[in-house]
């Protein structure tokens, strides 16, 4: 599923992040965080919650 790329960037943009603040934020590159969004290369699943955890973006329907 690539949807999530798409969400991922539309949340950093809709918070006034950069890919920069946002990957410093999470502990990544800024490189990195650029590959994640344009689909070069996959998150772990450690980095991808805390992307969403970063974002406020809810993984689970019933997360509160």
């Amino acid at each position: 599923m690539e949807h999530y790329r798409e969400i991922i960037r539309s949340k950093r943009e809709k918070a006034g992040l950069s890919q920069f603040k946002l990957a410093k934020m999470v502990g990544i590159t800024q490189s990195f965080m650029n590959e994640i969004e344009s689909g070069k290369k996959n998150p772990s699943i450690e980095v991808f919650f805390r992307i969403c955890q970063a974002l406020e973006i809810r993984v689970f329907p019933d997360e509160r």
